[in-house]
């Protein structure tokens, strides 16, 4: 299967543009070809690996959490060195560049790692294997440069749209203010259900919303991040690969999104203001044991300490707290994440260029 830059797919229910592609050959294995295409979503970019030689396909995240430290969960399945042959779009690759790779798989041969070893630099990335049947031509969309050969017409009107855009931008800006938050977006967004709201002490509650199609906890998280404009104080994902849970922390709320215990294909979302965490130890809907644990010892971790100075006032569920201190609280990929999401949306805001550029 190829697609060209600007083809429009749908891969497992996520809209994706592709914006460039790199086709490869591998010179330790019968210089056999395979492209990889870099495709931008709502999600932020990823990219979707296409081997019809070995009919292997998978759709990965730059993850920079892994630094190199690959766990015993890891099998390698396959090694080499990767020359481009061929590419198009927004890219950064040249014609005859190369670097090693080595790729994993886990046990159920489900997800992916990969690491890919350039002449500046170390790139890590994971993701899962797909379907080819999953992948879905929707449509296509002309670049930048096939826009801007349609004439001079074409490119007044482009101005002037940017220029509304831009204004009302603008306005909107000058407009809103305060930091955005998770629930105001969730209950704005039909992908979330509602499902209930436990109560808690001093008045305060968590809601608990459903995610409306099956998906990992990753892709369901960036949702969010993106949609609060990656204004975060802290974003950690738990340890455990079959757990997957990730707490978003922000200036005032505290989220957690995570899979119920009786099934694993659900995604939930827990959201509260961090007053209904400081107050209360109440378990998350249908969490597991082993989830609630690291739940709570994620909040008196990440946010007790800050939260003691803002509700001094409040009694506190933690004020006894002996539980188990958990030391990686963000500075992994997803706070890199929120951080470019950030960034693209100041910048979206004071021009017209934007975007995020990324690596190869």
């Amino acid at each position: 299967m190829q697609y060209n830059v600007g083809t429009s797919l749908n891969i497992n229910g996520l809209d994706a543009t592709v914006i460039g592609f790199i086709v490869y050959s591998n010179p330790n294995d019968g210089n056999k070809k395979w492209t990889d295409y870099r495709l931008k979503t709502s999600r932020g970019e990823c990219w979707l690996s296409v081997d019809d030689v070995y009919n292997e396909y998978s759709i990965s995240w730059p993850n920079n959490s892994v630094k190199g430290q690959i766990g015993p969960e890891w099998i390698k399945v396959d090694e080499g060195t990767q020359v481009v042959i061929k590419s198009q779009g927004d890219v950064d690759v040249d014609n005859g560049e190369r670097a090693s790779f080595v790729e994993y798989e886990d046990s159920s041969k489900t997800y992916t790692l990969s690491v890919e070893i350039w002449s500046d630099g170390t790139e890590f990335s994971t993701g899962n294997y797909i379907n080819p049947n999953s992948i879905v031509v929707t449509g296509y969309k002309r670049t930048s440069q096939q826009k801007k050969s349609a004439g001079q017409g074409g490119a007044l009107l482009i101005f002037m749209v940017v220029a509304i855009v831009l204004f009302g931008s603008f306005v909107f800006s000058a407009i809103s203010s305060g930091t955005p938050r998770i629930d105001d977006y969730i209950k704005g967004n039909s992908n979330y259900e509602y499902v209930t709201s436990i109560t808690g002490s001093e008045s305060q509650k968590a809601d608990v919303y459903k995610y409306n199609a099956s998906d990992i906890t990753d892709n369901v998280a960036k949702d969010l991040i993106k949609g609060i404009e990656g204004e975060t104080e802290s974003v950690t994902q738990m340890d455990d690969i079959s757990n997957e849970q990730i707490a978003i922390v922000t200036k005032k709320e505290y989220c957690l999104v995570y899979h119920p215990e009786e099934d694993p294909d659900i995604v939930y979302v827990q959201i509260s203001d961090r007053k209904y965490n400081y107050s209360s130890d109440n378990a998350p809907y249908h969490c597991s044991k082993k989830n609630t644990i690291w739940y709570r010892n994620h909040y008196y971790s990440s946010s007790y300490s800050k939260d003691s100075s803002s509700y001094s006032d409040t009694p506190s569920a933690y004020s006894m707290y002996n539980g188990t201190t958990i030391h990686n609280i963000g500075n992994g990929y997803f706070d890199s994440y929120s951080s470019s999401i950030k960034q693209s949306s100041v910048n979206s805001r004071r021009s017209s260029s934007g975007g995020i550029s990324s690596g190869k």
